[in-house]
């Protein structure tokens, strides 16, 4: 074989890039992969990630009842005792006068109000009394309701041995209502009218004023027919 022809076809059975350029370190190649595809991941992690918004400061809790400094006034505790009072005395006394039945069936009415009322009552005691107001309606009614109680049995309410007593006790409910609702209204007035009693006192003051100049005044012809009327009057008496 011709030695040149040799060469020839060995060389042209030779890659011509790899005649060229040196081969490449596989391993090489696959480390440089390997570490763009981590630095790949990283930025994109980097550029995706979602920023999460600034917490919003903590409000440490507040109690119920902090900031609460208010009280119920005794006046306004007294209208309420009294208030109440009122309707378990409106109660007792309608259920009295229809003889403690409903639908002329015995009933416990009587009793359940009678309890009530005085419940009230004596617990009113004690703050009437700081508010320097008169105490004595509150123990009468507390007195009074147990005999109530005592008389209102199915069996004495059937046997109408107390129906009159029934009637009659109603109209006692109906005095101490009448007493407490006046009351109610006088504590009312003053707390519309807080000068109201000074305002009264000053009138008295003005009128007894008044009268004492008007009987100066007087001619002694008129002071002598004023006595004589008097005495006159006196002697009807």
């Amino acid at each position: 074989m011709n030695w040149l022809d040799f060469i020839i076809n060995t060389v042209a059975r030779i890659p011509f890039e790899r005649a060229l350029f040196s081969p490449r370190d596989n391993t090489k190649a696959l480390e440089e992969f390997i570490d763009k595809q981590t630095t790949s991941s990283v930025g994109k992690a980097t550029s995706t990630a979602i920023q999460e918004p600034p917490k919003a400061p903590e409000i440490a809790p507040q109690s119920r009842t902090a900031g609460i400094s208010q009280r119920v006034s005794d006046k306004d505790t007294l209208l309420y005792q009294l208030n109440h009072l009122v309707a378990a005395l409106s109660q007792l006394e309608i259920h009295l006068s229809e003889g403690c039945k409903i639908m002329g069936v015995p009933c416990d009415c009587c009793k359940k109000h009678s309890i009530q009322a005085r419940t009230f009552a004596m617990e009113t005691i004690s703050i009437a009394a700081r508010m320097g107001k008169p105490t004595a309606i509150y123990n009468e009614i507390a007195t009074w309701a147990p005999t109530i109680e005592a008389i209102d049995t199915p069996e004495k309410v059937e046997s109408g041995d107390y129906d009159e007593t029934y009637r009659k006790e109603s109209g006692t409910a109906s005095q101490f209502r009448k007493t407490v609702q006046s009351m109610i209204g006088e504590l009312k007035g003053e707390e519309d009218c807080p000068s109201c009693e000074e305002m009264r006192e000053s009138i008295s003051s003005f009128i007894e004023q008044r009268k004492r100049k008007g009987i100066a005044e007087l001619s002694p012809e008129d002071k002598a027919k004023i006595l004589k009327r008097s005495k006159e009057l006196i002697e009807e008496v």
